[in-house]
Formats: structure tokens, sequence, C-alpha cells
């Protein structure tokens, strides 16, 4: 429990009956302290003060006593010749805070108002010098924020549908030249059967069914709008997918790039060593390597072959080499073909 006690600067102090004593010196220890900013027994006593209870020092022992008796994690430490206190008792550690501050302040899918709305939440569990760091963080944040401020609605609505077993209608705009909304499919709705959310660079997506295809399809939500949960059976993934029961978060995740649909085939490719790391950083370490030999490796994995996997290896001009399959080899010859032509004088 928090009561809130101090008000804005020109705001006098409100005053409380000594019967609030405990509730008073409890808050005080959640808002002002914490292991960088122990409060002694005389500051504890002076704030009382303020707020109109007079105690003893005495007391202020007697009531430290009492709440650590009530599994609060009240931490006495001492230096230059003082006993002083602080609350460690908290929902997150500090550590995992700070996790939580930077995504939320980095994520391009949450607007700036829910960003500081979702940090001022995350201030409330700590004292307010460490409440700060979080703010200031997302001052200091450039990320480029969506303007959509349904995301946060749309999210709801998913997790509901996702945990009811219920499929979902929506949607979808992309942009026009000039800024503009346009929606796809001239604003028919989609229907489908949504599975999980996926956060892929800077961006959440709702891996999903749809309803008249018999595969996996992604979604980014801050570009759906207008969901509705539908009084209407989700469709099980072992219907739309080679998963059974539940999706493989880390080897879908692995298996897509950019997050363009596509079809899922056993690839090979010869790449330099310079590339292990970014290689590694796409397929995961589990992934199968062989024919290490004179500064190269071979990668064997099943992708989702897409444009977004064939731009993601032509980054690596001759330093990455498909040995198969050869309908691979194609759509990357006559990708550059193209190319060609659009660049050749």
């Amino acid at each position: 429990m928090s009561i809130k006690i101090r008000q804005q600067e020109a705001t006098p102090l409100q005053i409380y009956p000594k019967r609030a004593k405990l509730l008073l010196l409890l808050n005080f220890l959640k808002e002002e302290t914490d292991e960088q900013n122990p409060k002694s027994a005389a500051q504890i006593i002076e704030y009382l003060k303020e707020h109109g209870v007079e105690v003893e020092r005495k007391s202020v022992y007697s009531d430290i006593k009492l709440l650590r008796e009530l599994d609060y994690d009240i931490v006495k430490v001492s230096g230059g010749g003082e006993v002083a206190y602080f609350l460690a008792d908290g929902v997150f550690e500090i550590a995992e805070a700070e996790i939580f501050a930077s995504a939320v302040s980095a994520a391009k899918f949450v607007t700036q108002e829910k960003s500081t709305e979702l940090l001022s939440k995350l201030s409330s569990l700590f004292s307010r010098a460490q409440a700060r760091s979080f703010h200031e963080r997302l001052e200091l944040a450039r990320t480029k924020k969506t303007k959509n401020k349904e995301v946060y609605y749309n999210i709801d609505k998913i997790v509901t549908a996702t945990n009811e077993a219920k499929r979902i209608s929506f949607q979808y705009f992309e942009y026009l030249p000039d800024k503009t909304q346009r929606m796809r499919k001239g604003g028919e709705k989609y229907h489908a059967t949504p599975y999980v959310l996926m956060w892929f660079e800077d961006a959440l997506y709702m891996v999903c069914n749809i309803d008249k295809y018999d595969n996996l399809s992604h979604f980014r939500v801050d570009r759906m709008t207008n969901i509705e949960v539908l009084d209407k059976t989700a469709r099980h993934i072992d219907e739309v997918s080679e998963y059974k029961n539940y999706l493989d978060f880390n080897e879908y995740h692995s298996s897509v790039f950019n997050m363009f649909g596509g079809e899922r085939k056993n690839v090979r490719i010869r790449f330099h060593e310079s590339l292990a790391t970014a290689v590694f950083d796409r397929f995961g370490l589990e992934v199968m390597v062989n024919d290490i030999k004179e500064g190269w490796f071979t990668v064997s994995a099943k992708v989702r072959v897409s444009p977004g996997f064939i731009s993601w290896l032509t980054l690596f001009g001759d330093k990455a080499v498909v040995l198969s399959p050869s309908s691979l080899i194609k759509e990357i010859k006559t990708m550059i073909s193209a190319l060609t032509i659009v660049y050749t004088d």
C-alpha cells in the first residue's frame, strides 16, 4: 500500500493524524530510499514532523522493527558514525527495471504518450532518485515512435483472442508516398486466428492464420486497425503449419527473414569466415555447420525463402554463395539481372 504524501512544490504539505505514523514511515522509505540513498533516523523524524506527527527516535526504531516483522526488507547500514535505512523490497530488481525501461524507450510501436505512462508506473515502484533515471532515459531516446494510438488496444484484443482461442477481424493499412494511409484490400476486413506476438527488428508483429489459407502470416500491429474479437473458435495451429500444439518461437523466428512470408525450404549456403557472427546472429548457434576450411564454412538450415531472405543474402556480395536449392539460385540470378538492367546506362 502506498499513499501519496508529497504535493507539488507550491502546495503546502498535508498534515496527518498520529495514527498514520506507520504508513507515513513506509511511504517515506518507498519514495525516498534505495541502496544509494539510505536515510537516517533523524531524517525520518524530520519527515514525520513535517506531516504533523511528532515521534522520538526510540519510536522510529520500534516501527522499523515492526515493518521488518511484516516482511518488509528494510536494510540497516552504517557509515560516518550514523545509522541509516533503506527499503530493498520491490517487484523488480533495479537491473530488471533498467531492461524494462530501455525496451519501452526504444520500442517504436509504443507511442510517446504510452511510453511515458508505462515508465511512470514503473517509477512508482522505486525511490525518487531511481525513478528519475527512467524518465531521463525516455527524454534522451531518439526512437521514431508510432503515431497509432490504437496499438495498446490492439495488443489487448489480440492477447484476449489468443487466450480465449477466438478469431479476430481487422483492417490493415499501408502508407502512400504522400504519407497518407491506404487500407489494404480496399478496406475489406481480414479474418484471422492469432497465435503469438513477435517483436522483430523494432516492430511488433502478430503471427496468425488468415481464414482462407492454410499457412501462417504476419501483420505489423501498429498498422492494424478496427480489431474485433469474434465469437468464432480459433483454428488449431496443427491445421495450418508444421508445428504441433504450439508455435516454436525460436525456430520460427530464425527461419523468417524481415517478416516476409515464404515457402519453407532446406538451403545450403557457403559463407566466408568473416561473416560467422552475422550468420549465427541470424540462424542461432544451433544451426548445422560443416565443411570448415580455407576461410569458408557451409550452413544447412530450413528457412522461408522470401524477398527479405534474398535481400539479406545479397548484402554480403561474393562472401555468401548459395549451393542449393537450384530454385533459390535461379531467384537470386533473376534479381541480379534486373538490377543490372536498372543500373546500365
